[in-house]
């Protein structure tokens, strides 16, 4: 799913972040998530606004607390899927933090098409101190990330 995030403006002293994810109705992941309705499942949802509020979450870390750390979704609080998400469709997902402490950032999310709410939930993000045997995986992320956030200057 990470292939699917293609902007994100991240704004730590606000706490708030911004990203777009762009789902073709053709990826094959949905082949099954409807024939003839393709249809954004909302547990996928959930997983892209976690993508926005994690990077949110590290950064706002770092700057309150001076920790460099991994977030990780630990808890989704009060989700809610208003209307379906039909493919293909570009989803814009806002993120604000709540609050914020060094092993745990809450923050409040939202997903939309256009002027259609898809999703609103709560995401508490766990952060963790990175074992350095995942060093591969966050030299990928990192790489994501940097794409995610070319026109990003905070």
């Amino acid at each position: 799913m990470f292939e699917l995030i293609r902007a994100l403006q991240i704004d730590a002293t606000a706490g708030a972040a911004v990203g777009d994810a762009v789902v073709p109705a053709d990826h094959p992941i949905f082949a099954d998530h409807f024939p003839g309705a393709p249809l954004l499942p909302g547990s996928l949802l959930v997983e892209l606004a976690a993508q926005v509020a994690g990077p949110l979450g590290e950064r706002v870390t770092l700057l309150r607390f001076g920790l460099e750390r991994g977030a990780l979704l630990g808890v989704v609080r009060r989700a809610l899927f208003p209307r379906p998400c039909f493919l293909p469709a570009t989803v814009r997902i806002t993120a604000q933090v709540r609050h914020a402490d060094a092993a745990h950032v809450t923050v409040a999310v939202a997903g939309a098409v256009g002027d259609a709410t898809v999703v609103r939930a709560e995401l508490v993000m766990a952060m963790i101190d990175v074992p350095p045997e995942w060093s591969g995986v966050l030299a990928g992320r990192h790489e994501r990330l940097a794409r995610w956030t070319a026109s990003d200057a905070t």
